[in-house]
């Protein structure tokens, strides 16, 4: 039931947008009592959470699971990035709907569950930044200076690509395939419009030796 409740709501949503769909839409696209939604999530806020936040909290267990795999046997930089975007690719494209319907509810819900929605969001990002401070203390090359800011950036790039895919993915016989896709976003993560490490950049080092990059 919580399934069909999950799905019934994601669809109207994403057609109705969150402030216009009421509970007695999602209880009919359900086939259900509108008491059931109740019994299983106290409010639409809830319930909008519950469907929305879902991609970004698979997200962070999927970063959480790729560097626990690599802790002990290190990846390159290449092997661990192309991982982690290819995670990100594919969780967008796969929950494309919740992840337009958080941007496009942010300002219709109520206070409260605007602050929890975002404290949900801050929580993920913050999970993933200290990934990112470990892995720059190991390798050394890149700062931990604005991690946090890169790092939203990052998934806000790879997001783009599959949230309007429409807008910035060529189409028809130009378009790239998810492989190419996914290998030119590692590389715009890693190296910026270089596309490449400079010859001088080391893949492994102490990070006291660089400056910060700003």
């Amino acid at each position: 039931m919580r399934e069909l409740l999950l799905d019934a709501a994601t669809d109207m949503f994403a057609r109705k947008g969150y402030a216009a769909t009421t509970t007695d839409d999602i209880a009919a696209e359900a086939g259900v009592a509108r008491t059931l939604i109740f019994r299983h999530f106290g409010s639409k806020s809830d319930l909008f959470r519950a469907t929305q936040l879902q991609p970004f909290i698979d997200l962070l267990e999927g970063f959480r699971g790729t560097w626990n795999a690599q802790r002990d046997e290190v990846w390159t930089e290449e092997q661990l990035m192309r991982t982690m975007v290819a995670q990100m690719y594919d969780s967008f494209r796969a929950h494309r709907t919740g992840v337009l319907g958080v941007a496009s509810a942010a300002d219709a819900l109520a206070p409260e569950a605007t602050r929890e929605t975002y404290a949900v969001l801050d929580r993920v990002f913050a999970d993933v930044t200290e990934i990112g401070k470990l892995e720059a203390r190991r390798r050394g090359w890149f700062s931990e200076h604005n991690l946090d800011l890169t790092i939203r950036m990052i998934i806000g790039m790879v997001a783009s690509m599959t949230v309007l895919d429409p807008l910035f993915v060529p189409a028809g016989r130009a378009r790239p395939t998810r492989d190419q896709i996914i290998d030119h976003l590692t590389a715009l993560a890693l190296y910026g419009i270089r596309l490449a490490p400079p010859p001088e950049c080391p893949s492994l080092g102490t990070i006291e030796d660089r400056p910060p990059r700003l």
